[in-house]
């Protein structure tokens, strides 16, 4: 499944803003516990590997980014079911999900309180609150298979959310924080 999305990072009072400007078509927390291996292959290649959980179930999520350093976001992302949060995947599992052959283990979980709203055929607005190593980030997602409405830009442009600066995922935000308390950068 091919994903396009537009992202932008958001300040604590823009998303509290947002949250209460639209009528939200659902409110669920999900879980994503990240994996990385020892090589640092998957970052090389722009792989995620992640499992995401939503109301109990679980899937792990391959997702290839297409075009990183942009806020446009394009992935090809693949689905798995699992039963469980593995500690680590074998050189096995990784092979048949990701085509390379490493290892793969948990680095910790983000978890996001995500609100959702189609807002028109094929436009999806996803505002999310991220918790993760005792930091919190929000973040705007507009996704899209059709175009998305000029009026939809004026009031995120109201808001002042701007797609201009490139968007930096979830995925390498925990990342980045787990060095810096690695670090003691806390």
């Amino acid at each position: 499944m091919l994903e396009t999305e537009l992202k932008c990072m958001l300040t604590k009072e823009q998303y509290e803003r947002l949250e209460q400007r639209f009528s939200w078509d659902w409110v669920k927390e999900q879980i994503n516990t990240y994996y990385t291996d020892s090589s640092n292959t998957l970052k090389k290649n722009g792989i995620t590997l992640r499992v995401r959980t939503k109301a109990g179930a679980s899937v792990i999520q391959v997702k290839v980014h297409k075009n990183e350093n942009s806020p446009l976001q394009i992935c090809e992302e693949a689905e798995f079911p699992t039963d469980k949060i593995p500690d680590s995947f074998s050189a096995e599992e990784c092979k048949k999900m990701t085509g390379l052959d490493i290892s793969a283990h948990s680095l910790g979980s983000l978890t996001t309180l995500r609100h959702s709203l189609f807002y028109c055929d094929g436009v999806e607005i996803c505002l999310d609150k991220n918790d993760y190593l005792d930091k919190t980030d929000y973040e705007i997602e507009v996704e899209y298979t059709k175009a998305i409405p000029e009026e939809l830009t004026d009031i995120l442009r109201g808001e002042g959310v701007e797609f201009k600066a490139a968007a930096v995922g979830k995925c390498t935000r925990f990342m980045q924080r787990l060095a810096a308390v690695i670090r003691g950068e806390e």
